[in-house]
């Protein structure tokens, strides 16, 4: 999720201490114990290196010598397949996916490419054999199917291929058949036939005219190379890779950088998938189950040139992620017959559930229990949307549903409260009569605890009811791409940032009327909390989605009228 997850998730817990604190934490109180509290450690976002006045070296490690894209003068023609979600084009120099144009979706006003264009790319459907020395390096034979696209190869004393692309009615989506059959007689076991789905999921990277990088847009790419990361699926165990980079010295004693890490197999087990994920589309290679297959993934040392506000060129390095299947061991002689399903496009959950194969564990809406909770959510904001047709009426929806939910144990909070305030007078008495006896006075408050039927921790507890809420909410608005470019009212997209900040008072001024509504132990102290916590929430929240802050707004004005109701009902409290 990210820094700004960790700010919700700040947030949601500075919530939650502030109220014991407020309600608690003052003189002459039995303090409850401290709750302790796991760090939550994610990953560093994979950050540019700026090598100003630096010659970088492409040097490679072990592991990639043998992955790199040999460069080829090939010039094969292209084959476009149109389907209804996307515009395929393939090329019959590799028999490969030289483009994958998604229909339906936009990034900066294009339509979203899922293949890389970059000569560093080992394109989508590319096979490599090494102990064949056959690197996919021919022009194939093509013929349309009825459903796709077949490319046929033989080059003679090395190998036989056919490679079938077919598409049929699931979105995104190719299966892929491979024929492969040695000719060379001696080799007779194929142990390291290997398919590449690509580097990289979409081009994150902004160019000018001159096709380079302008050092104003490295924020924004930093941010769009932040979540791009090697993923994977085995025994129903999720891992995730990011590879990373280190400063070296090449032969002449220069600064240079070089990949950190080498290429990594797959754990031993059932590899259900394997891919590359950003933060709104995937592409995946789902190998047939029992098949055997395994995975490697690695990266790729790109090094674009940037231009700096004086006008200089340098180099600027990436690490971007690259994930391969590898076949099992087969008869060369005999073949192989290798079938794959090949999915690229956008990480909707419906969509990643209908391969029954655990493919939407690789939605991003929390970590741990916090991903199933948010993949609910999105469930039920999905719900709420087919029923109203716009995401932010969706987003009041959802809130006053759970707003119902959390009623009762809500209510019990601001009950509780109102019965703290209401026994205040008797503990600053117990406090003066017991000032120079803690232990009688913790003693005595204890009793007047149990005689009123208070419950100190009564206020608090149901408020964390709302942690998950909030965080589950954060991440589904800045991760989900349902959620994407959803408009409400003047807002043209609830998953960013409220560009007129109308929402971030709204959400801060319900805040303080909902403070000063709330039952206080201590006058002063609640004075101080009733503008110091908006203080702070304006600073952790103002850069966070517009359709969180609707749900807070929102949110608040509800527990305004139950704090009214409660406040104004009395006899409730008994």
């Amino acid at each position: 999720m990210g820094k700004e997850g960790k700010r919700i998730i700040l947030a949601a817990g500075l919530s939650f201490l502030v109220l014991i604190g407020f309600q608690y934490f003052t003189p002459g109180k039995t303090k409850p114990t401290a709750i302790k509290q796991k760090a939550i450690v994610t990953a560093e976002a994979v950050a540019p290196v700026l090598a100003a006045e630096i010659k970088v070296v492409k040097e490679r490690t072990t592991a990639e010598s043998d992955i790199a894209n040999p460069k080829t003068t090939l010039k094969g023609e292209d084959v476009v397949i149109e389907t209804s979600f996307a515009t395929v084009t393939l090329n019959t120099a590799g028999g490969a996916i030289k483009s994958w144009v998604l229909k339906d979706y936009k990034e900066s006003g294009k339509p979203v490419d899922m293949v890389w264009k970059s000569e560093k790319n080992t394109l989508p459907g590319i096979l490599k054999i090494p102990s064949l020395k056959f690197f996919d390096e021919v022009l194939y034979k093509s013929k349309k199917t009825e459903t796709g696209v077949e490319f046929f190869t033989v080059v003679k004393g090395v190998v036989e291929i056919t490679k079938n692309y077919s598409f049929g009615k699931e979105k995104f989506t190719s299966e892929i058949t491979l024929k492969v059959k040695s000719l060379n007689k001696e080799v007779k076991n194929i142990l390291d036939a290997k398919l590449y789905l690509g580097t990289g999921v979409n081009n994150h990277f902004i160019y000018n005219a001159k096709g380079v990088i302008l050092e104003k847009d490295m924020a924004a790419i930093k941010e769009n190379m932040q979540v791009v990361s090697n993923i994977y699926y085995v025994d129903e165990k999720l891992v995730k890779n990011t590879f990373a980079m280190k400063e070296s010295v090449n032969e002449k004693g220069e600064p240079a950088f070089i990949l950190k890490d080498d290429a990594k197999r797959t754990e031993n087990g059932e590899l259900s998938w394997i891919g590359i994920k950003d933060k709104y589309y995937i592409s995946v290679f789902i190998p047939k189950k029992g098949s055997g297959m395994k995975g490697e993934e690695h990266a790729v040392l790109y090094n674009p040139k940037m231009e700096t506000k004086a006008n200089k060129e340098i180099e600027v390095n990436f690490p971007l992620p690259t994930s391969v299947l590898l076949f099992p061991a087969f008869d060369g002689e005999k073949g192989a017959n290798i079938s794959v399903t090949y999915y690229s496009g956008p990480i909707a959950y419906e969509n990643l559930k209908s391969f029954k194969v655990g493919l939407h564990r690789a939605m991003e809406l929390g970590w741990g229990w916090f991903n199933w909770f948010g993949i609910w959510m999105l469930v039920a904001l999905k719900w709420c949307f087919a029923i109203t047709k716009n995401w932010g009426v969706a987003i009041i929806l959802i809130t006053v549903l759970l707003k119902i939910i959390t009623w009762w144990p809500t209510q019990k909070s601001y009950i509780a409260m109102k019965k703290m305030q209401e026994i205040q007078p008797e503990i600053a008495a117990l406090k003066t009569k017991y000032k120079d006896n803690a232990q009688k006075m913790t003693e005595e408050t204890m009793r007047i605890y149990k005689e009123k039927k208070v419950n100190p921790l009564g206020g608090c507890l149901p408020m964390l009811l709302q942690i998950p809420i909030f965080v589950a909410f954060y991440a589904v608005l800045a991760n989900a791409i349902e959620l994407k470019n959803a408009s409400f009212l003047i807002w043209s997209d609830l998953s960013v940032r409220d560009p007129y900040f109308i929402l971030l008072i709204l959400m801060l001024v319900t805040m303080i009327i909902q403070q000063k509504m709330t039952p206080a132990t201590d006058p002063q102290q609640a004075k101080m909390m009733m503008w110091m916590m908006p203080a702070v929430f304006a600073f952790i929240f103002w850069s966070l989605p517009a359709g969180l802050l609707l749900y807070f707004a929102v949110q608040n004005i509800l527990s305004i009228l139950q704090q009214w109701m409660v406040n104004r009902n009395a006899h409730l409290v008994s």
